[in-house]
């Protein structure tokens, strides 16, 4: 089952991406980008909540027996920001059922004309098996890599 992300749920979510994070994701990280995108879920939790609240950031979580299984969250309207599933529940389906909430509730929104996204190298399969197609090289900021990716709507 797939639901909104509420601030109530929003703790068990950022533990959710923090430890999927660092299964796959901060490897390929220097200390620097790991630092980087700890303290945007550590430091960031008050702000997040304020900005779900606001419309500013949407943020969908994915429910198997009342666990949750995985998160996406856009920023911006049309950026995903986050896309994180737990190891054991990958390969089956979940990160494309985000991502098809997501592309549901965008399609329905005229001025949206693609969905955008900096994607880890880890996630870059994932994200062209989405749809996405990669439109730069490999960059990196504050020690976050990432790879510049869209789909089009």
């Amino acid at each position: 089952m797939i639901k909104n992300i509420e601030k109530k749920d929003l703790q068990e979510a950022l533990e959710l991406v923090n430890k999927v994070f660092s299964e796959f994701v901060a490897v390929e990280y220097s200390e620097k980008g790991q630092k980087t995108f700890r303290d945007y879920l550590d430091h960031k939790y008050e702000e997040t909540a304020a900005d779900l609240m606001s419309g500013h950031k949407k943020m969908w979580g994915y429910y198997y027996e009342n666990e949750i299984a995985g998160v996406i969250s856009t920023r911006d309207v049309s950026h995903i920001s986050l896309l994180f599933v737990d190891k054991k529940y990958h390969r089956k389906g979940i990160a494309k059922s985000l991502f098809s909430e997501v592309l549901t509730e965008l399609k329905q929104n005229p001025d949206v004309k693609k969905i955008t996204v900096n994607s880890s190298p880890y996630a870059v399969e994932v994200y062209k098996k989405l749809g996405f197609s990669q439109t730069g090289e490999k960059q990196k900021k504050d020690g976050i890599i990432f790879v510049p990716m869209e789909y089009i709507i």
